[in-house]
């Protein structure tokens, strides 16, 4: 069966500042890395020299839409000290997206804070918020004419995981309290941000479109040791990870689109309330490098049950890491039958993004994982489009998928 998607539809791929620009040392992963001693990212993908190139790679794969990150710290080095010439380079940025007939979708926080802001307490202190909405005054008002698409976090259950409860990622605090302070925080800078972004556009003839990219997983129990428990922890985990914070801001009328990460299953066991994700690793579904379970169908049962809210969905990230060309294509035409099938049950999908356009600094795993469109060779920067990245060109090109 083949389906013809709307000429609207968006084709595309994903990245982040800090992972794929390089130079980025007013950043709190900056000092993290030095501080842990892990793989630093440096250069990264040197990006943001290259990121001409780059917009005509996207374009040449016959990508529609480019999602991509500002870097905070850039553009405040310092509290009360707006850098005028990077607002100037993303301005540039996105004029360059726009010539090579590329829609920019921008995230405003993608896992990092400027250094004076982590001095200052970062999102524990709820009075910071303010800083991160005089940058988000900042940036909007200077792109409004050139942007639809604002995700003004991605994530934030996983920062916050990261952050401050498992402690792997800055500023490595490991404690529920401080956890549910942040999450509060994140949910009112987001609901402001939201009505400022609504109040700058408010006299634009094209509405912005306003979100956050929420990371979502089909959580299983695990199937050998206490099936009982491991389903309880499983279901909590779906309710609170999955769909607690949607509900939470869709009842606040503050989200216009759902913006979908969806990458694997997680098996998990009872240890305590929430459970852990199981350590036992099983021979079914087939893992990638990083170990996560792939599971396509999983995408389907997703977006299922988003449909209850109502909204429009574009996922915003989905993609792998392998050490074998050929399951990069097997995963993305999995996904992509997936992705049918929930277009042909009525479900409003209006775009699928690619993590990663290029492979990029993989946050404290380094540069071993390698999730591009394009491979990047960090020796001399040149990028070389794998061989499965043809076949979603192909169907980028014809916009159309055979399921």
């Amino acid at each position: 069966m083949q389906i013809q998607f709307p000429s609207s539809f968006l084709w595309g791929a994903s990245l982040s500042s800090y992972q794929c620009e390089g130079g980025n040392f007013n950043s709190d992963w900056y000092l993290w890395e030095k501080e842990k001693k892990l793989e630093p990212a440096g250069c990264a993908c040197n990006h943001y020299y290259l990121y001409k190139r780059d917009s005509q790679l996207a374009r040449s794969m016959h990508l529609n839409s480019l999602r991509f990150s500002l870097e905070w710290g850039r553009i405040y080095p310092e509290k009360s000290f707006l850098q005028e010439e990077e607002l100037a380079h993303y301005y540039e940025v996105v004029s360059t997206l726009l010539s090579c007939n590329l829609k920019p979708l921008i995230t405003l926080h993608h896992f990092t804070n400027p250094i004076w802001f982590a001095n200052r307490g970062g999102w524990l202190v709820s009075k910071n918020i303010d800083f991160f909405l005089a940058y988000l005054r900042k940036v909007v008002n200077a792109l409004k004419e050139k942007v639809e698409y604002w995700l003004i976090f991605n994530e934030p259950l996983v920062y916050i995981y990261n952050s401050f409860i498992q402690g792997i990622w800055p500023p490595g605090i490991k404690s529920i309290r401080q956890a549910r302070k942040v999450l509060g925080n994140i949910l009112t800078a987001y609901s402001l941000g939201y009505q400022e972004i609504k109040r700058i556009y408010k006299d634009l003839p094209n509405p912005a479109q306003v979100s956050l990219a929420k990371h979502l997983r089909i959580f299983s129990p695990c199937p050998e040791f206490s099936l009982g428990l491991n389903s309880f922890s499983s279901f909590l985990r779906e309710k609170i990870f999955n769909f607690s914070l949607l509900e939470y801001l869709r009842k606040r009328n503050c989200l216009d689109f759902l913006a979908i990460n969806y990458y694997c299953k997680e098996y998990v066991k009872f240890n305590g309330i929430f459970g852990e994700e199981c350590a036992h690793k099983f021979h079914w579904p087939r893992r990638n490098y990083l170990g996560w379970y792939i599971y396509p169908e999983g995408l389907y049962e997703i977006l299922c049950k988003l449909k209850k809210f109502n909204l429009p969905i574009i996922i915003t990230e989905n993609g792998t890491a392998e050490d074998e060309d050929s399951l990069y294509g097997d995963y993305l035409l999995a996904h992509l039958r997936s992705l049918g099938k929930a277009v042909l049950s009525g479900i409003d999908v209006r775009g699928y993004l690619w993590w990663s356009l290029l492979d990029n600094f993989e946050w404290d795993k380094g540069f071993k994982c390698r999730f591009g469109l394009a491979e990047v060779d960090y020796n001399n920067f040149q990028r070389k489009v794998r061989p499965f990245a043809f076949t979603y060109s192909r169907i980028c090109r014809e916009n159309k998928l055979e399921i």
